[in-house]
């Protein structure tokens, strides 16, 4: 019983290795004619060289199925934003928030990373993570400021200090039952 076992074990690593080795093949394939039509595309035909006509219209673009761009896992920005503002003792600026994510191998994968970054620094702020303390610097919510820091001129009134938390907003709809 067991040796059946580990023979039907061994033929499906043997078919895996299989279709491995056929997808490579398929791989392969698919970069030399990639290697191919790029080398075509490089070499200026005789044709392309020619002036073109008075009114030609330009050749109407592709509209295939455009390449997926890549993308980092979901919350990894927004993680490593928070935890550099958590080292931090003041604001940063954003492009300091950037280079930290740059070398940390977690910038946004886009042609320009930092409007990127600046909607995730909105967006985080608009969920009261984050404060923007002006001239593009944020800071956790909560974390100490250099002007937090100094002690405050006179105690806060009884009763009016103000949330560490957004209120919760509930509902004032009810739903009667239907008959």
């Amino acid at each position: 019983m067991a040796k059946s076992f580990a023979e039907q074990l061994q033929s499906e690593l043997d078919g895996i290795q299989g279709e491995i080795d056929r997808l490579n093949e398929k791989r392969n394939l698919i970069s030399q004619l990639l290697q191919t039509e790029t080398g075509k595309a490089a070499k200026p035909s005789a044709a392309a060289s020619s002036a073109p006509k008075a009114g030609a219209r330009p050749a109407p673009a592709r509209r295939g199925p455009r390449a997926k761009q890549a993308r980092r896992p979901r919350g990894m920005i927004t993680n490593k934003v928070r935890e550099y503002l958590h080292q931090q003792s003041g604001p940063v600026h954003a492009t300091q928030i950037l280079k930290f994510l740059e070398d940390n191998d977690a910038a946004p994968l886009s042609a320009k990373p930092l409007p990127t970054l600046q909607s995730t620094l909105q967006r985080m702020k608009e969920l009261g993570e984050i404060e923007n303390k002006g001239r593009n610097r944020w800071q956790l919510i909560g974390a100490p400021s250099a002007a937090a820091a100094s002690p405050p001129a006179a105690p806060a009134a009884a009763g009016a200090a103000t949330p560490s938390t957004p209120p919760v907003v509930t509902s004032t709809r009810t739903f009667a039952p239907r008959n």
